[in-house]
C-alpha cells in the first residue's frame, strides 16, 4: 500500500490454516508468517497463500459463509454510508454507482432504493445468483467477475463501494488503482476494512504470547472469512499520494466484541472509542482531477 520494502516490516507471529482457539500450543497445521509494515502499519501474511480458483474459497452456498441472512434488506442497512456518499458526491438522482463484491446484494438494493443507477461485480457464482434474485437486476448489471477481471469504461461511476472486500484481495493497491480508473474525477470511493490497530487483537496476541505460543489472531488467509490484510488510515493516505486520490473522511467503529466476557464489554468499548482502536476502519477516497 505505501511502497515500503519488506525489510521495513516486522514479523508479529504465525497464523494457522484453521481457528486457533484458546489453547494455541495444542494446535497443528500449516502456518504462514504475519507481518506489520513499519511505515504505514499494514498487516499482511508472507507468503500469501492463494487458492487455485476463487470458487475454492467463495463458491459455497451463501448461508454457509454468512451467519444469518434476512428475508428482506432492512431500511437501515448501509443507510449511513449512503448518506455520506450523497453528501460527498453532491448527489442528483440517477448518478452511477458500482458495488464491488456484491455478496448477498444488500448494499446494491439500498443504493438502488436511494436513487443510484447501480452495477455490481461478484466473483462467487452462488453469491451472484442469490444477489440477482434479491435485487431483481438483470444479469448484465451484476457481472460474474472479480475486480481483477471486470471491464468498465474509464470515468463511468460517481460512487464506488468496497464494503468488506479489500481485505480479501491479493493486490489491494492494484485493485484500488483499477477502481480509480472507473471513477469519475471528484468521484468518491468508499472502503470498509479491518483495522490493524484493533485492541482486541492486541490483547489476544498478548495472551498467546503469555501462553508460550508464537501464534497471533490477525488475519485468516487460509480459512473463512479469508482475510489477507488489515489496514490503517496511513495505508490509504500514503497509497493515495501516488494513486491519484485523497482521504477526505475516515472513521473507526468498535463493532462486535468477541472472546471476552460480557461484563467487560462496556469498558473495552469505551477504551476503543477513546483510542480509535475499534475493529473496522472506514475511509472515503476522492479521486483527484488531473
Amino acid at each position: 500500500m505505501c511502497g515500503a520494502s519488506p525489510g521495513r516490516s516486522k514479523v508479529l507471529g504465525m497464523r494457522l490454516d484453521r481457528s486457533i482457539g484458546r489453547w494455541p500450543r495444542a494446535k497443528r497445521g500449516i502456518a504462514v508468517s504475519v507481518c506489520r509494515c513499519g511505515v504505514c502499519g499494514l498487516v499482511y501474511s508472507d507468503p500469501q497463500p492463494q487458492p487455485r480458483s476463487v470458487q475454492d474459497h467463495y463458491g459455497i452456498p451463501p448461508e454457509t459463509y454468512w451467519r444469518s441472512i434476512t428475508s428482506e434488506v432492512p431500511e437501515s442497512y448501509f443507510a449511513s454510508q449512503i448518506a455520506i456518499a450523497k453528501r460527498l458526491v453532491h448527489f442528483t438522482s440517477g448518478m452511477s454507482a458500482l458495488d464491488i463484491g456484491v455478496g448477498l446484494g444488500n448494499a446494491t438494493v439500498q443504493l438502488s432504493r436511494a436513487g443510484f443507477h447501480v452495477h455490481g461485480v461478484e466473483p462467487s457464482t452462488p453469491f451472484r445468483s442469490f444477489a440477482l434474485e434479491r435485487t431483481g437486476l438483470s444479469a448484465d448489471r451484476i457481472r460474474n467477475a472479480s475486480i481483477e477481471t471486470a471491464e468498465f469504461q474509464p470515468s463511468s461511476f460517481d460512487f464506488i463501494t468496497f464494503g468488506a472486500v479489500l481485505e480479501h484481495l491479493y493486490d489491494p493497491a492494484g485493485c484500488l488503482a483499477r477502481a480509480m480508473r472507473w471513477l469519475k474525477p471528484d468521484g468518491i470511493l468508499h472502503v470498509e476494512v479491518p483495522s490493524s490497530d484493533h485492541l482486541i487483537s492486541k490483547l489476544i496476541n498478548l495472551y498467546f504470547k503469555a501462553a508460550g505460543s508464537s501464534f497471533v489472531t490477525n488475519l485468516s488467509p487460509m480459512h473463512s472469512p479469508f482475510h489477507l490484510y488489515e489496514f490503517t488510515r496511513s495505508s490509504f493516505v500514503l497509497n493515495g499520494a501516488g494513486a491519484g486520490y485523497e482521504v477526505v473522511e475516515s472513521a473507526i467503529d468498535v463493532c462486535s466484541i468477541y472472546h471476552f466476557p460480557r461484563w467487560s464489554h462496556g469498558l473495552l468499548r469505551k477504551i476503543m472509542v477513546s483510542s480509535d482502536t475499534g475493529m473496522q476502519l472506514t475511509v472515503w477516497l476522492k479521486k483527484r482531477r488531473r
